[in-house]
């Protein structure tokens, strides 16, 4: 299910070191916290836009690599750790 949000508009002011400060209730709405990344571009037109990096947990990095895996076949695994002993024994 898709959040929906609000159509806010805030102004804001930069400050010296070319910070800004998100206004709280977007940071509330979107669950903005300290250290979230954000890509911002700049349009031909001049405009600014920044948007959230969507940032996946490794957990679920984890089980899109599993998913990639090719399927794991035990029995060939056993079969080829069998061949390995028996060439260690020789």
């Amino acid at each position: 299910m898709e959040q929906v949000h609000a159509f806010l508009t805030d102004k804001v002011k930069m400050g010296k070191k070319g910070q800004i400060t998100i206004p709280k209730k977007i940071r509330d709405e979107d669950g903005l916290r300290e250290d979230d990344t954000f890509i911002v571009t700049h349009t031909p037109s001049g405009d600014i836009i920044m948007r959230k990096q969507k940032v996946k947990a490794p957990e679920d990095l984890i089980l899109e690599a599993i998913k990639k895996m090719p399927p794991f076949d035990w029995r060939q695994a056993w079969e080829e750790v069998r061949e390995e002993r028996k060439r260690e024994r020789a």
